[in-house]
């Protein structure tokens, strides 16, 4: 994955782990056949729409959500594509991005642009092999070495942030956001980034159910550096506020993460989780204590650049019920994966993921129960994605 999540600072509590639950999660539909359809028009609207239909059900879900970016809002980035002379194009993005990528994201840039970059240090490396300029090219192969060790001190140092700027990448700014379900369900968010403060996100969204009347509402806020990430989402509730607060520390590669909620209603705080990591990037561990009650770790792998490995556990006191995982994902080649778990109910899945063409995405997963397998009840899923 392009770039490595160990160069993005430490993650929100929510996403520690997250590695290793898409390689349990992601690519697999049990008994959905599911439609995704998304597109952004020259005026920058975003639409995405879905429709899901459980084959056990038989409920049909669909959605439609619009965002809007306010161009106005969003902030160029102040880095130089050219700062190091004599490197290759590619590598000069990269390092920009590498070197803060918290602040800033790639913006009108396709997909298939996207999944070069995830080829970029492989290409360089061939790159540099042709220079013959002797202390440059050590001073570029440093600077690969350090991308690969996720020094980035280095890298801020040696990129000039006085010379040409980019166009292509820009701060996050003012978004608004709009979705309607099949449930009837009406939403919308508004929020801000690296207006106020840089690393600083603050969002307003609320929702609202016009056959009952049901409203809700959320102030959420979210800060991140190089070495902390912070969360504080505020619960509108008529009967009194929740709040939910969280913060991660990172320094070399580990994690301390610690969540809590509080209901101001009863005075009591209601949730106290805690969790623990280390990660080199290639190589992610993951700890976590919920209430006291719940234990479970989880371990992924990226054991190749084609491979990525994950293993799951989890645990609740009083109870003698272990739940335990493997999963596995394979790039059969840049357009096509296959993906496989098992756990220890002796349930096995299944998935393929194949892209047709640029912007469509075939999807196919089996769920099989091995204790039960002459019996039936396994269940399979289509999902579809379709991108313009």
């Amino acid at each position: 994955m392009w770039p490595p999540n160990w160069l993005m600072g430490p993650p929100s509590y929510p996403d520690l782990g997250k590695n290793a639950r898409d390689v349990f999660g992601k690519g697999y539909h049990f008994g959905l056949l599911k439609l995704d359809l998304k597109t952004k028009t020259k005026s920058n609207v975003e639409f995405s729409s879905g429709g899901v239909s459980n084959q056990d059900s038989g409920k049909v879900f669909g959605s439609l959500e619009t965002k809007y970016r306010v161009k106005e809002y969003g902030k160029r980035s102040d880095f130089s594509l050219g700062a190091m002379s004599g490197t290759a194009p590619d590598l000069s993005i990269a390092i920009l991005i590498m070197s803060d990528f918290t602040r800033y994201k790639p913006c009108h840039v396709s997909k298939a642009i996207i999944a070069k970059w995830n080829n970029i240090l492989d290409q360089q490396v061939k790159y540099l092999k042709k220079l013959e300029d002797g202390k440059g090219t050590d001073l570029r192969q440093n600077q690969l070495r350090n991308i690969y060790s996720g020094q980035l001190g280095f890298l801020q140092k040696n990129t000039n942030r006085k010379e040409t700027t980019s166009s292509m990448y820009e701060r996050e700014g003012l978004t608004f956001s709009e979705k309607w379900n099949t449930d009837n369900t009406l939403a919308t968010e508004i929020a801000i980034q690296d207006q106020i403060a840089q690393g600083l996100k603050l969002s307003f969204d609320t929702t609202f159910a016009p056959q009952t009347g049901s409203k809700t509402g959320r102030i959420k806020s979210a800060f991140q550096n190089d070495s902390v990430a912070l969360n504080c989402d505020i619960d509108l509730n008529l009967s009194g506020p929740i709040v939910q607060a969280s913060a991660v520390l990172g320094y070399n590669g580990w994690l301390a993460g610690y969540q809590s909620k509080f209901d101001s209603q009863r005075s009591k705080i209601t949730q106290n989780n805690v969790a623990l990591g280390y990660s080199t990037g290639d190589f992610i561990l993951h700890t976590n204590v919920n209430d006291g009650q719940e234990f479970g770790g989880s371990i992924y792998q990226r054991v190749s650049p084609k491979l990525e490995t994950g293993i799951q556990l989890a645990w609740t006191a009083g109870s003698n019920d272990t739940r335990f995982g493997i999963g596995a994902k394979y790039d059969l080649d840049k357009d096509a994966a296959v993906r496989a778990k098992v756990n220890n109910a002796s349930q096995i899945g299944l998935g393929y993921q194949q892209k047709l063409r640029e912007g469509i995405t075939l999807t196919l997963s089996a769920l099989i129960d091995g204790k039960n397998f002459n019996q039936g009840g396994h269940k399979i899923g289509v999902a579809l994605e379709l991108e313009a």
